[in-house]
């Protein structure tokens, strides 16, 4: 049985159109693909990722880590980076305090918990336990931060940051699997609606278009 994203309720509001995807399921579109596609690169388009794999891993595992990446460096506190780990394809790497939070592709989730777990890292799988979303294109940093209740003006592009309120602690990572611009966000699967409730309320009036996986995987595959 495919596993229900956390934002599910959300996208049923929306009037998502779903489908599976990597054992989950997930808004294929909301209706209008050619708008999904033209907001990439026009303005805004909002993705839910809680398909890709996250991982936390403690500081002190930082040295096995970087033996499993391709370019064999970590990158530094409050920053991510773009690599791969052999055998499980891309995976980004942010570091924010003492943790390091490891994110793959759907398909090879299993894989980099597999390598990291032969090479004696304490990996914690938090994939089910939290929900991420993925706002791309030139005006989405605008875009989510006249939404959310987050200061975000110190974040660049590659920069990543935790943010506490209400006793909710968001990630927030600047940039994303795609080249260009965007903001993901990452919170407890308990806090998934409140989160995505924000933009969908919002999305009209900051023009952030929602959009579906085959939007994503397509706009991937051309990157």
């Amino acid at each position: 049985m495919a596993k229900s994203s956390p934002f599910d309720g959300v996208h049923q509001q929306m009037g998502a159109q779903f489908a599976e995807y990597d054992g989950w399921r997930l808004p294929k579109n909301f209706g209008d693909p050619a708008a999904e596609r033209g907001a990439l690169t026009q303005s805004s388009a909002a993705f839910d990722l809680c398909s890709f794999g996250r991982f936390s891993v403690p500081v002190a595992g930082a040295a096995a880590l970087a033996g499993l990446l391709a370019e064999g460096a970590l990158p530094d506190d409050g920053a991510w980076i773009r690599t791969s780990m052999n055998g499980s394809g891309p995976v980004r790497t942010a570091r924010i305090r003492n943790q390091y939070l490891v994110l793959t592709m759907p398909g090879g989730r299993q894989a980099a918990l597999e390598r990291m777990q032969k090479a004696g890292i304490a990996a914690v799988d938090v994939t089910d336990k939290t929900g991420m979303l993925g706002v791309y294109g030139p005006d989405a940093f605008r875009a989510v931060s006249k939404i959310v209740p987050l200061d975000l003006s110190e974040l660049t592009p590659g920069s990543a940051v935790s943010h506490s309120f209400f006793m909710i602690t968001v990630t927030v990572l600047r940039g994303g699997w795609l080249n260009t611009d965007g903001l993901e966000l990452i919170c407890p699967a308990s806090a998934a609606g409140l989160a995505a409730g924000a933009i969908a309320k919002y999305h009209k009036q900051q023009n952030i278009v929602p959009a579906g996986m085959d939007c994503l995987i397509q706009a991937i595959g051309n990157g």
